[in-house]
């Protein structure tokens, strides 16, 4: 552990990880999904930014195959997500986004983007500044620790 990690620190960042939950929350409910939970939604975000494999799903996630599973089956049941089988594999489930699907995660996150520039709206420039510089390099050691790339925003 690095010697600038602290236990204050730690708490700042589990309380701001409880403020972006609090955000996707009150997100959800502004766009009219409350029937969607925080988890289901995760994966719809992540889908729509182009995984589409369900073992890809748990792997990134660090959840059991028969979890995503679960899950799919719920979002699909909802009419959010479509599983097919690959014509070249019959093994392979493929997952595609609805258009129910699509619109719910576009939705979400222009709720989501209001409310972090909301917040963002009150900080002084040099605080947003260092802030991006934090959390580039927080996000960058999270997924090098993963062993992932930054690209499609998959986290």
């Amino acid at each position: 552990m690095s010697p600038a990690v602290n236990n204050e620190l730690e708490e700042n960042v589990l309380f701001a990880a409880k403020i972006m939950v609090n955000i996707l929350a009150e997100a959800l409910i502004g766009a009219k999904v409350q029937s969607l939970s925080a988890p289901q939604y995760r994966i719809l975000d992540m889908i729509y930014s182009g995984v589409d494999k369900p073992a890809e799903l748990a792997r990134m996630l660090d959840i059991s195959p028969p979890a995503v599973s679960w899950t799919l089956t719920k979002l699909e049941g909802g009419g959010f997500v479509d599983r097919s089988h690959t014509k070249e594999d019959r093994r392979r489930v493929v997952l595609e986004l609805t258009g129910m699907g699509k619109d719910v995660v576009r939705r979400v996150n222009v709720r989501r983007r209001k409310l972090i520039s909301a917040v963002l709206g009150r900080m002084d420039y040099g605080t947003i500044k260092q802030l991006e510089t934090s959390l580039g390099a927080f996000t960058e050691s999270y997924l090098q620790m993963k062993g992932e790339k930054r690209a499609g925003d998959h986290v």
